[in-house]
């Protein structure tokens, strides 16, 4: 895909480290001459020398032609305004790194297809990390809710696994909670889970559940995790 970044900052140009890995066309927009200079140098990514609220940089970036246009810019007001020109040239995807909750609905005026709540992001991973140290949170889902989750299956003490079908019936998986995807420990594949696939201990499991559903998910994995080290504690000395 032909991309540009507006913004050659750390999230601009991390962002197109990854992408130019992905071997996706990137183009940066940078208004900082020697910034522009240091991003060919260090990703050999064309970064344009001037700003991403300009009709002419904008062209020269090749906006006419991009699939996807990424503002990256520090503040929501730029980022706004790069958002309304590119979809004025048509760009089918425009995405952007949104700091301050109330530009949301003036971004989906603009046309932005997809929008990343710095804030809302930050406090979800430090609430999760503070409440549920069991559960990797990966996102929430836009305007809901519903987070998609990583959780690591525990030991139980069944070696055979257990299949989705039997494991959504249990417990906190029995409501509120779907399964998205399995990664094998043994492959490092992630497949699309059917109700006869099964899970063993190591493997983990990618679900959508809501946070009150997250939180019970996470106390049952402190419950398995209490007992595995009470089985595995030596026995006390008298």
């Amino acid at each position: 895909m032909y991309i540009v970044i507006a913004g050659g900052g750390i999230a601009g140009s991390s962002l197109a480290s990854v992408l130019i890995e992905r071997k996706h066309d990137v183009v940066i927009i940078e208004k900082d001459k020697d910034r522009c200079k240091q991003l060919y140098a260090d990703l050999g990514v064309v970064a344009v020398n001037g700003s991403a609220t300009n009709i002419t940089s904008l062209r020269e970036a090749g906006i006419e032609k991009a699939d996807v246009a990424i503002g990256a810019l520090y503040l929501d007001n730029r980022n706004l305004t790069f958002a309304i020109l590119a979809h004025s040239f048509g760009v089918p995807k425009i995405m952007v790194k949104m700091r301050v909750p109330e530009y949301l609905e003036a971004y989906k005026i603009a046309g932005v297809t997809t929008v990343c709540n710095m804030i809302d992001l930050f406090k979800t991973t430090i609430l999760n990390e503070l409440e549920n140290p069991n559960v990797r949170i990966v996102t929430q889902l836009e305007s809901s809710d519903a987070l998609l989750a990583m959780i690591l299956y525990p030991d139980t003490g069944d070696s055979d696994g257990i299949t989705i079908a039997e494991l959504s019936q249990k417990g906190v998986f029995a409501q509120n909670c779907v399964f998205a995807g399995i990664m094998k420990k043994r492959t490092d594949r992630i497949i699309m889970p059917r109700g006869s696939d099964k899970v063993y201990p190591g493997d983990k499991i990618f679900l959508v559940a809501d946070r009150k559903r997250i939180a019970k998910i996470s106390a049952y994995l402190s419950e398995i995790e209490a007992k595995l080290n009470q089985q595995q504690a030596p026995p006390e000395l008298f």
